[in-house]
């Protein structure tokens, strides 16, 4: 059974710790998205959003929580803690965030997302959502982990022979956000490949 620390000590070595400040750039856009593992029943669940068709980008697709960093941000922290909030409105609070991924590049837009860890004893209720949010995912780690395959489709469109997919309930995830959980697979490969 996974708790709280054991996850920690998995991949606590492999996260970065230092502040981000993002560069003016006129070809990316920044965003930050947060990656909230909690531990409701004892496993690892993550938690996940269906963007709705309302949003101008990525509309439809599962994420993580998050958004573009604004100005008043500061720092990326800032852009996933503020995003988290307003998506599915999930206060967290900086010592809960254990560190962030390797950054991800969109595959069909210009966006360099930030992907920060939190880790929760228990998943808050969610009372509400914004218009961004069509549903809430809440995913077992492990076995979402577990279902990773070739993204045979985007790999041939994007001719790049890496890209992977994960599935949950009959939800593909793909692009950035597979990316970003093919990294948290790898920490746990010999626990998804038995």
């Amino acid at each position: 059974m996974y708790n709280e620390k054991l996850i920690k000590d998995m991949i606590y070595p492999f996260l970065h710790r230092k502040v981000i400040f993002p560069i003016r750039s006129k070809r990316f856009k920044f965003a930050a998205v947060m990656i909230p593992i909690h531990f409701t029943n004892g496993n690892p669940n993550v938690i996940l959003i269906k963007r709705t068709k309302l949003v101008k980008n990525h509309a439809g697709e599962i994420s993580f929580p998050g958004g573009i960093f604004m100005d008043k941000d500061l720092e990326m922290l800032v852009t996933a803690l503020r995003e988290i909030s307003e998506e599915i409105g999930i206060k967290l609070k900086r010592e809960q965030i254990i560190g962030y991924l390797d950054t991800e590049r969109t595959l069909t837009s210009s966006y360099i997302i930030y992907p920060y860890v939190a880790l929760m004893d228990s998943l808050p209720k969610i009372i509400n959502t914004n218009y961004e949010v069509e549903k809430i995912l809440d995913a077992p780690l492990i076995p979402l982990l577990k279902s990773r395959e070739s993204d045979l489709n985007r790999q041939r469109q994007y001719s790049d022979p890496h890209l992977p997919k994960f599935t949950y309930k009959n939800e593909v995830i793909w692009g950035a956000t597979a990316r970003i959980l093919d990294q948290l697979a790898n920490f746990f490969s010999s626990e998804i490949t038995n």
